[in-house]
């Protein structure tokens, strides 16, 4: 099967690009598919070792900062090259994961192509007042892939399914890990992150647990580091800011206690890795993916916003040790029904589906 992938990057630190990656390979070198790449942002040579089965193109354009005309000529190049691409290319089936300009443009593209909508932002963002003239051209693709049932019922619409994130299962028992006193949280430097919050929270508490640190890494640059650092208690030293590293699971792997404050998230895969990490989870009730992978005790929800109720749970966690472990050894049973062999069989169907619906 000959599969083409549209994303911004394969490259960038964060959730999409690393499970895309995954997928690339293991369709590769499971199934022996072929594949083509277009990314919107500049890459590494990440075609070798795949014996010729993958193959990358740039479009290195984007719609940022356009004027209308300048998106109007984007718009006509993004078509073209995407035209160019699947005439050399000869796809069975497209799969994007972009959204905006591209997202309207791409079904109308040599159109006996099936296209595959694959969604990762949270219904929240996308379900707006501008929804019912969107979902004209949702039904223009073949299926849309939703990241679980609550994303799925926000919809509306009969092409929605849903298949979620998946992780490696690693085979370490909780006794084989040496944790630290450490809370550890990281992502893109984002409003909806709200990294403030957690910074708040810890200030209320930090002297109480001395022998406890607080490190957050995020992606940004030096001045968006140092302005978070502004917001920590001049006292405090325990809350360490760094900037995003490529071996966040390592860290994981050391820390106890993971927290997140978004407004929104789907699925986030740093759940699942948090939860291969044997780390306890302390996350706000954020529509749709906390509320998803923690609802039945695998983890501690907190209301939305309410910072107070952030620090007292962080400070519970802290202090009850039978109950971290309790939590990471629970979340750890979940990882297996979001292994990769699982999870991407249930692409294979949807590919196998999707041609017999055309023929």
């Amino acid at each position: 099967m000959r599969l083409l992938y549209l994303l911004n990057s394969l490259t960038a630190l964060g959730g999409i690009s690393n499970i895309t990656n995954r997928k690339l390979e293991w369709l590769i070198t499971e199934k022996g598919y072929e594949i083509a790449v277009i990314v919107k942002k500049l890459h590494t040579d990440y075609e070798e070792g795949f014996n010729g089965k993958l193959k990358i193109y740039n479009f290195n354009q984007t719609y940022l900062g356009l004027s209308f005309y300048e998106k109007v000529i984007y718009g006509i190049h993004f078509r073209n090259f995407i035209k160019k691409i699947m005439i050399e290319f000869k796809p069975d089936i497209c799969i994007s994961l972009l959204s905006s300009i591209d997202f309207f443009i791409l079904p109308f593209i040599a159109v006996k192509i099936p296209k595959i909508l694959e969604i990762h932002a949270s219904s929240i963002e996308i379900v707006q007042k501008s929804f019912p003239l969107k979902k004209l051209f949702y039904a223009r693709y073949s299926k849309i892939i939703v990241l679980n049932e609550l994303e799925k019922s926000q919809y509306g619409l009969n092409n929605v399914e849903v298949i979620p994130n998946f992780i490696s299962p690693n085979n370490l028992k909780l006794e084989d890990l040496t944790k630290r006193n450490i809370i550890i949280s990281g992502g893109r430097n984002e409003q909806l992150k709200q990294f403030d919050h957690q910074i708040s929270a810890w200030n209320k508490i930090h002297s109480e647990f001395k022998d406890w640190e607080y490190h957050l890494y995020i992606q940004g640059n030096s001045q968006d580091l140092n302005r978070y650092r502004s917001l920590v208690d001049q006292g405090c030293t325990s809350l360490k800011i760094f900037p995003a590293v490529n071996n966040f699971r390592e860290k994981l792997l050391e820390s106890s206690i993971m927290v997140l404050t978004s407004k929104s998230e789907s699925f986030s895969l740093m759940i699942l890795e948090a939860f291969n990490a044997y780390n306890a989870i302390i996350s706000y009730k954020t529509f749709s993916g906390p509320l998803t992978l923690l609802g039945e005790g695998e983890g501690v929800l907190v209301d939305m916003n309410d910072i107070g109720q952030l620090s007292e749970s962080i400070s519970s966690v802290i202090k009850n040790k039978y109950l971290r472990e309790k939590l990471s050894k629970k979340a750890k049973e979940k990882v297996l029904n979001h292994s990769t062999p699982s999870i991407m069989e249930k692409w294979v169907n949807l590919f196998n589906r999707v041609l017999d619906e055309g023929n």
